[in-house]
């Protein structure tokens, strides 16, 4: 049976001009009636055959369903529970306060944070950064070279220090394809490296300790990580890694203060007219 309508229903949208005064019912849900014309509001009208039946199909369905839902929750929710006007009238009072709050603030709001203002929140809160995990600034790759030779050679340009021999270390990792994973400019949780290159709890905390450079073999593989920074977890965040964080610190502090004014003024100003007040 519905298959059938659908189909029929289809062919209205279809066929049916935007004005036509033949608005047939489709479906029904105890004293509710839907029409076609409110079907036609979500069905494209360059939709295919096939496509507008299906959508029909579901909206309808879900309407039904919808209905029969609602019924049952009227049948079942105590009187007070169903006397949503003053519900409606709260959310459409903060719906609309809030809308102008926004409005205010995509106006009028500074966005513009200096550097000073950050670095002086950061000195002032230094307590509030407390980092929840080791961090480094690090580079790190791996290898996989079945020839030992080869590696020994890696290793010792790598250990080495000098500039010259980790140039061509660099130069050999770029001709073999082997890609260097490079954080020196940025912190990275100490955790994201162990998950990358398996460094035993041992290993990983003498690395911390005293930075530097560590090369680890297995089999054929080798990782290579030279530790260039770290702060231990539970130190003060550095200024880098939260400085997004302030801002949006003092962003919002402003907004804040931007709608607090707003209100305050507003109000002084139809107290001043006489457009409010309480009555003796």
């Amino acid at each position: 049976m519905i298959g059938s309508t659908v189909m029929v229903v289809v062919c209205l949208i279809a066929c049916a001009a935007p004005e036509d005064p033949a608005d047939k019912p489709i479906a029904r849900a105890y004293d509710k009636v839907l029409h076609w014309s409110d079907l036609r509001k979500v069905i494209p009208m360059d939709a295919s055959q096939e496509d507008s039946a299906m959508l029909a199909q579901r909206y309808m369905e879900s309407w039904m369903q919808q209905e029969v839902f609602l019924r049952v929750a009227e049948s079942n929710l105590s009187a007070d529970r169903l006397d949503l006007e003053e519900q409606l009238e709260n959310y459409r009072r903060s719906l609309v306060i809030f809308n102008y709050e926004q409005a205010l603030v995509d106006q009028k709001l500074d966005v513009d944070v200096t550097e000073e203002a950050i670095s002086a929140y950061y000195e002032a809160h230094r307590s509030n950064f407390e980092l929840k995990d080791n961090i480094v600034r690090a580079r790190w790759f791996k290898v996989n070279e079945p020839d030992k030779r080869v590696v020994r050679k890696m290793e010792e340009r790598f250990m080495g220090g000098n500039s010259e021999q980790r140039h061509e270390l660099e130069l050999w990792l770029a001709r073999s394809g082997v890609t260097i994973t490079d954080r020196s400019d940025s912190w990275t949780p100490f955790t994201q490296l162990l998950a990358e290159v398996p460094l035993s709890e041992a290993e990983a905390g003498s690395l911390l300790i005293k930075n530097g450079s560590k090369v680890l073999k297995e089999g054929n593989t080798a990782w290579f990580v030279e530790i260039l920074e770290h702060r231990s977890r539970n130190s003060v965040s550095p200024l880098d890694l939260v400085r997004q964080d302030i801002r949006s610190i003092l962003l919002n502090q402003r907004k804040l203060q931007l709608i607090e004014s707003m209100r305050r003024n507003v109000y002084k100003q139809a107290l001043d007219k006489n457009e409010v007040e309480i009555y003796d």
